[in-house]
């Protein structure tokens, strides 16, 4: 059994543009789709990314998903629970983690939060304590705990967030661009920690929901992206890629007569382009490859036939920028 499935998934708010609609906005339909008919499916165990622009529909997804909105159609399940008809069971199961942490009360120390939010989870008193310290511990955050949480930084107001999402020890973590407001240094601290740790030491599922593309590519096994309300494409990187039919890239410095290799290496199969440019020892050449087509190898065969010497060889492949590129580009 998966740990989320969506079927047909939609939210539709109505539109309010003045006295006169709010007066009929109970009667008056709902048009404007948020969340579009989205079938989506999330492994148990699985890192899970989903991204998209302002407004695509992402908070609005996720917010169905916690049981925190409900939908106008369509089913979701979240750890095998119905979000409309379970919504209690749900709630037992899932955590959340938002990058906007305007809900902890600043006049109380960290360590005090957690255990009113503790307190409200129904998390058994006598787990409250030993719960609160290890993930405290596990933070690196313990030297604050006693501090009033209004003396906190950025990044440390942000782990007693994800601290507060694990309080109940939840099978699946909702984090909702939880990096938004971090420095790259706590950013990329808090990623390893939602993959060594959240993920790989505890097994959770996560449904990670960011803006940033390196960040989904670097710790994602898939990754979903919305557009206007609507999942457009979904898979691992290598299946993005290869759906988008994406190019790998391959640079060399070479050294040598390169005045005929250019025409060369267009007519060998998979190599879709070839630029040569002259630089300030030697030449480059730039060669866009097919993946499914290209060989490698019989570029620098090519090269090596020609007389020239490789100084240097890069390859590069699909990034997820471009993978988004070419989504949008098709939408």
């Amino acid at each position: 059994m998966n740990a989320i499935e969506t079927e047909h998934l939609t939210k539709r708010f109505r539109r309010v543009s003045g006295y006169r609609d709010l007066l009929r906005y109970g009667r008056q339909p709902a048009r404007d789709a948020a969340v579009d008919g989205v079938d989506l499916s999330v492994r148990r165990g699985e890192l899970f990314g989903l991204l998209g622009e302002n407004g695509a529909g992402k908070t609005t997804l996720i917010r169905m998903l916690t049981t925190t909105l409900l939908p106008t159609s369509g089913r979701a399940l979240v750890g095998g629970h119905d979000v409309v008809d379970e919504p209690h069971r749900v709630r037992q199961l899932i955590g959340l983690v938002s990058g906007d942490e305007r809900s902890f009360y600043w006049r109380l120390t960290g360590r005090q939060n957690l255990w009113y939010f503790a307190t409200l989870y129904h998390v058994p008193r006598r787990l409250i304590d030993r719960r609160i310290d290890e993930l405290l511990d596990t933070l690196g955050v313990s030297e604050y705990a006693d501090r009033r949480f209004d003396s906190y930084s950025t990044g440390t107001r942000q782990k007693f967030g994800i601290a507060r999402g694990m309080l109940t020890d939840p099978q699946i973590l909702f984090l909702d661009e939880p990096t938004r407001a971090l420095d790259p240094i706590a950013a990329d601290e808090l990623r390893t920690y939602i993959t060594s740790h959240i993920v790989g030491k505890r097994g959770y599922t996560v449904f990670l929901a960011t803006h940033a593309l390196s960040e989904a590519e670097a710790i994602c096994d898939r990754i979903a992206i919305m557009r206007r309300g609507a999942m457009i494409e979904v898979g691992s990187m290598s299946e993005l890629s290869a759906r988008m039919g994406l190019s790998s890239f391959v640079e060399l410095a070479v050294d040598g007569r390169t005045e005929p290799v250019r025409a060369a290496l267009c007519d060998l199969p998979g190599v879709e382009a070839a630029d040569v440019t002259a630089a300030t020892v030697g030449s480059r050449i730039s060669v866009r490859l097919d993946r499914g087509r290209g060989s490698l190898s019989a570029v620098l065969q090519l090269l090596l036939d020609r007389g020239l010497r490789i100084e240097g060889c890069t390859t590069r492949e699909p990034t997820l920028e471009d993978v988004y590129r070419a989504v949008h580009a098709d939408a």
